[in-house]
């Protein structure tokens, strides 16, 4: 006689073999929504992380704009000079807009 299992769509000989197939089935299926689940999470904390660094970007330049628009009121021009390294951050700042 053969055992069939719809869980696994296999056949097996005896039906301690299928259970034990079936349960090991079961384990995996379970192990794979596990990880799914952690991965899904990690996701979401990683998206949040990114939206706070955003937030603070955006605070950041409204500080910036606010105390350079002050400062050009008060004595009617602003000039800053750009070195190398920090032309990397407008760069990266100037991506940042257009990666959505």
């Amino acid at each position: 006689m053969k055992i069939y299992s719809e869980k696994t769509n296999k056949e097996y000989k005896t039906v301690e073999d299928c259970l034990k197939a079936e349960k090991e089935f079961d384990e995996a299926v379970e192990a794979e929504k596990a990880k799914k689940q952690k991965l899904s999470e990690e996701k979401k904390a990683r998206a949040v992380e990114v939206e706070e660094a955003w937030k603070a970007v955006r605070e950041a330049n409204k500080k910036y704009v606010d105390l350079k628009n002050k400062f050009i009121n008060d004595y009617g021009a602003f000039h800053m000079t750009l070195k190398d390294k920090d032309d990397n951050l407008v760069e990266s700042l100037w991506e940042s807009f257009f990666r959505f």
